[in-house]
């Protein structure tokens, strides 16, 4: 059929002038097909996981979860055209990763640019995994240095997402490629190991206290002296932890001295 969309999209910013301006110039490219528009990054990744579009329009900053976060909880992995307001963001990543970003505003001769860029890069799939995990790479570095530490963990569900307060998180428990989250009335399972969670916490409120776990000191009880230099910690719900000596010294602050 002459015309038919070969390319799939998705529009996410929380603008809805922004997102009429790339509806508009979309109609000069019959062979893409608007599949959805979400106005937050939560939506956008519901929306891209379901849907698994060719292409996503997105924004960087969004309520709920911003572009850079959703684009680490990706489960498919669409070509992407970055649309941003704020030139400090990697854009020296963004040329060299993603198909392209476009500077707000942009004229529809550099949208042009860019989609015909997404079209050629759809022509070579192999290529596409391997660019976008290169891409997920820096931008977790560039979320590590603009957000040091976390204060909610975004947890999935069988149909939805959810935020999870990392206040009211009592510990973390190494699970293979897995974390357990424990809290007072749940255990989640987070798809990260725990070093990578324990460089987003604040170190502060969450120590390591054994190769597979860190706890929150804000939910600790008591310590009592176990066997060869190892404790047990007792948590405020009658959990008991086991703290190592490799990082006892960690932990000390709320130690007997």
């Amino acid at each position: 059929m002459e015309n038919a969309p070969t390319l799939t999209a998705i529009i996410a910013d929380d603008e809805s002038l922004a997102r009429n301006v790339i509806r508009k110039y979309l109609v000069g490219f019959p062979q893409v097909k608007i599949i959805a528009e979400c106005e937050n990054g939560l939506i956008a990744l519901q929306k891209n996981n379901e849907l698994k579009p060719d292409l996503i329009f997105l924004d960087i900053r969004m309520p709920e979860l911003d572009g850079l976060s959703v684009l680490n909880e990706f489960t498919h992995h669409p070509l992407i055209i970055f649309t941003t307001a704020f030139h400090q963001h990697a854009i020296r990543a963004f040329e060299i990763n993603a198909v392209d970003y476009l500077l707000k505003p942009f004229d529809q001769e550099r949208f042009s640019r860019a989609m015909m860029k997404a079209i050629e890069r759809k022509n070579l799939p192999g290529n596409i995994q391997q660019q976008i995990l290169r891409l997920q790479d820096s931008f977790t570095e560039l979320l590590k240095s603009e957000r040091k530490y976390i204060s909610r963990i975004l947890i999935k569900g069988k149909e939805t997402y959810s935020f999870l307060q990392v206040s009211d998180i009592l510990w973390f428990e190494a699970d293979s490629d897995y974390v357990k989250i424990h809290t007072a009335e749940k255990v989640y399972l987070k798809n990260l190991s725990l070093n990578e969670l324990e460089a987003k916490l604040n170190p502060e409120i969450f120590v390591r206290i054994h190769r597979s776990t860190i706890v929150n000191l804000a939910f600790i009880r008591e310590l009592k002296p176990y066997f060869n230099g190892e404790y047990y910690i007792y948590l405020q719900n009658g959990e008991r932890l086991k703290l190592s000596r490799t990082y006892k010294e960690k932990i000390k602050l709320i130690m007997n001295p």
